[in-house]
């Protein structure tokens, strides 16, 4: 395969969803949930208290809705975070679904890794659905900057959580228009 040539996402083998330059997509278990939630970045726990779910509680329970999906990031065989995508609704035409990541401090450590998969991930994900969203802290800036570059757009207003300021993201097909109040 020449260099110059795109390298296809999702690369598939046997029960690995992607394979490529120490990056594996696996399937996320209940092991990989109890290996993260102990190692998880400080901004990440603090999403998950705004939200009001224990780390636990945030990585074990996206395994059991059976409408979500869940999947693992291993950099260099070593869980680094898992990601997802739930409440998934099929609403006037437009497949829509909020997407999720929470991870260690690997994902810091590999961020050129980290950064290429993501972007693969998000445009893979961009494919099946209409409209991917969810919240993230207003002040988490590190967060939001890696939102932008991955092409999703801001809402002005803030979407108050518990008493926390968060913004509101989406990305979408290029077809549909998003209005932000």
């Amino acid at each position: 395969m020449s260099s110059k040539l795109k390298r296809v996402f999702p690369n598939s083998i046997g029960n690995i969803y992607h394979q490529g330059d120490g990056v594996k997509i696996v399937k996320a278990t209940s092991e990989h949930a109890g290996y993260l939630q102990h190692r998880l970045r400080v901004t990440d726990i603090r999403e998950c208290m705004i939200s009001g779910a224990s780390p636990w509680a945030a990585l074990h329970m996206p395994l059991a809705d059976p409408n979500g999906k869940t999947w693992t990031i291993l950099i260099n065989d070593e869980p680094a975070c898992m990601y997802g995508i739930s409440g998934i609704s099929d609403e006037d035409d437009l497949y829509s679904a909020v997407i999720w990541l929470l991870g260690s401090d690997l994902i810091d450590k590999e961020w050129r890794k980290f950064l290429r998969v993501t972007r693969q991930i998000v445009d893979h994900l961009q494919d099946q659905y209409d409209i991917l969203e969810n919240v993230v802290p207003a002040d988490h800036n590190k967060t939001i900057k890696w939102l932008s570059w991955l092409g999703f757009m801001f809402a002005h207003k803030p979407t108050v959580i518990n008493g926390f300021n968060c913004v509101r993201f989406v990305r979408c097909n290029y077809n549909i228009e998003v209005r932000f109040e």
